[in-house]
Parts: C-alpha cells; structure tokens; sequence
C-alpha cells in the first residue's frame, strides 16, 4: 500500500520529463524535406540542326578525378550535374556512343568545364548551409581531337540558384 505514492510520483515525473523534451524542441531542429539544398545544374541537349530537344546517344558523364560515373538514367535530353562546392572550376567527360555495341560507331569524348563562383548560403541550424553557383560560364575544351560531337555550349543562366530553370544549352 505505501508503494503507490512513489509510483504515483515516478509516473508524473517521467511524464513531465517526456513533455519537457517535446516542448524543448524547436521548429528549425529538424530540416525540413521541402529546404532548398545545393542545387544542381540543368543542362538541356538540343538538335544543331533543328534546335529542338535532342538526348545525346549513350550519354555518359564522368566528373574529372572521380572514377565512377555520373547516374543519368537513358536517353534524357535534360540532366542534372553536381558543380564542386570546394571550388570555382568542375570538369566533365561528356562521352557519346559509349555502350554502343557496334565496332563501327566509336565512342566520342568532348571534356567540358564550367567556371563559377561559389556563395554559400546559411539556411538553418539543423539544415546547415547551401552553396549556390553565380558567375556561370563553360567551355568545351580544345583537344585535338577534331570529331566534336559538342558543337556549342551557350549558358542560359549566369547563377544556378535552383533547379527550376534550364541553366546550360549543348547544342550537338
């Protein structure tokens, strides 16, 4: 019989630390899915001859210094790429006719870089920050190669701050 006074007063307090901790929690401890992130860059690929939407044949994309390659899925003729946060230059390997099984079509590699200036953004405490991209230019690389299948790069948009908006033209 004397126990339930202590159990009384065990339960209240465990409620009351339970509530304690939920009540603590701030708004911006948790980020939430919608919180814009770094964002990527969106690049569209689009016919020389026509200037319609063009997917490039068996697109690859490998970062310069990283070994594995970029997941694109097939035959888009928009992409999302990262750009190096750590930086003010990303360099690419765009390689056309890469799975083609057919000895007749080799695979074609134009390497193009894209100089930017990185602004990093504070969002929130439990989002951290996010970088954004102002400045935006590319380049097709000269190579010696004189089989292109890259016949121009025409920048869009000069600040990649979303992904909502095609940034990049590649024109092939």
């Amino acid at each position: 019989m004397r126990l339930k006074p202590y159990i009384l007063i065990s339960c209240l307090s465990l409620l009351s630390i339970l509530l304690l901790t939920q009540v603590s929690c701030e708004r911006d401890d948790i980020c939430a899915p919608d919180t814009a992130t770094t964002p990527l860059l969106v690049i569209a690929f689009i016919s020389a001859e026509t200037a319609e939407a063009e997917a490039p044949v068996e697109l690859q994309i490998k970062g310069e210094g990283i070994d594995e390659l970029l997941e694109l899925g097939t035959a888009l003729d928009t992409i999302r790429i990262p750009l190096r946060t750590n930086g003010t230059l990303s360099e690419f390997e765009f390689t056309v006719n890469s799975n083609v099984e057919n000895d007749s079509i080799p695979a074609n590699t134009d390497m193009v870089s894209f100089q930017y200036t990185t602004v990093e953004e504070y969002v929130s405490s439990a989002c951290g920050f996010r970088a954004t991209f102002e400045g935006l230019s590319a380049t097709r690389e000269n190579t010696t190669d004189t089989d292109n299948w890259i016949n121009e790069i025409i920048v869009q948009s000069l600040n990649v701050k979303d992904e909502t908006t095609t940034h990049v033209l590649i024109r092939h």
